[in-house]
């Protein structure tokens, strides 16, 4: 019998895998563990809740939120302390609230895992693999319009520039073509891509949905 524990385990290692999966990429080694711990994760289903269920094809399904914002301004929040806090020189927790100028300077948009995995593929194909995780920096359970704390903040922060990241695409000869080749939903990605840029807007991906796919 899995124990609680256990079960955990599994969660993390697979989630730890698919995070790296679509960042640095797997090795041979790593992409062998985690069909197995996809395996286990079946077995385990079918033991305990008497369900049938493929968890690799459910992952693949699940939304990913790619954000986009401009003109951010990080405010900060203190957390009220109480008086014993005070009295006992408790270091104060602050977190942070991103406001923009207008709503229109924050965007989002939702590929299935399977399709981020599939946007790493292509742009590894024209010659941008070196790039890719810094065109698109991937988050844990991170929204713009949610109070931040300060690791999250500087996260943020450090997002690259929108100039640079549409020079690098900038770079591949007759992309858009490339990509219409590739398929219509990988030409209106990349043209998305590019819109936000040129707009000024910063980039990432949100990979929240894959720590809930718990059954």
């Amino acid at each position: 019998m899995v124990t609680v524990d256990e079960r955990q385990e599994l969660y993390t290692g697979i989630q730890s895998l698919r995070e790296k999966q679509v960042t640095k990429g797997l090795s041979a080694d790593e992409e062998q563990t985690l069909l197995t711990l996809l395996k286990q994760m079946d077995e385990y289903i079918e033991k305990v809740h008497k369900r049938q269920v493929n968890y690799n094809e459910e992952q693949m399904k699940a939304p990913i939120k790619v954000a986009a914002f401009r003109n951010a301004t990080f405010i900060e929040s203190p957390v009220k302390q109480s008086m014993v806090e005070r009295l006992l020189k408790k270091e104060q927790i602050v977190y942070y609230d991103l406001q923009v100028t207008s709503w229109d300077d924050v965007n989002t948009f939702e590929w299935s895992f399977r399709f981020i995995v599939e946007v790493k593929k292509f742009v590894e194909k024209i010659g941008l693999g070196s790039k890719w995780s810094i065109l698109l920096p991937v988050a844990m359970k991170m929204s713009p319009v949610d109070s931040l704390d300060k690791e999250e903040a500087e996260w943020l922060n450090l997002l690259p520039d929108p100039k640079w990241c549409l020079a690098a695409f900038n770079e591949v000869d007759v992309l858009e073509g490339l990509a219409k080749q590739h398929s219509e939903e990988m030409h209106e990605c990349i043209i998305w891509l590019k819109e936000q840029w040129e707009g000024g807007y910063q980039v990432y991906m949100d990979f929240s949905e894959l720590r809930f796919i718990q059954i």
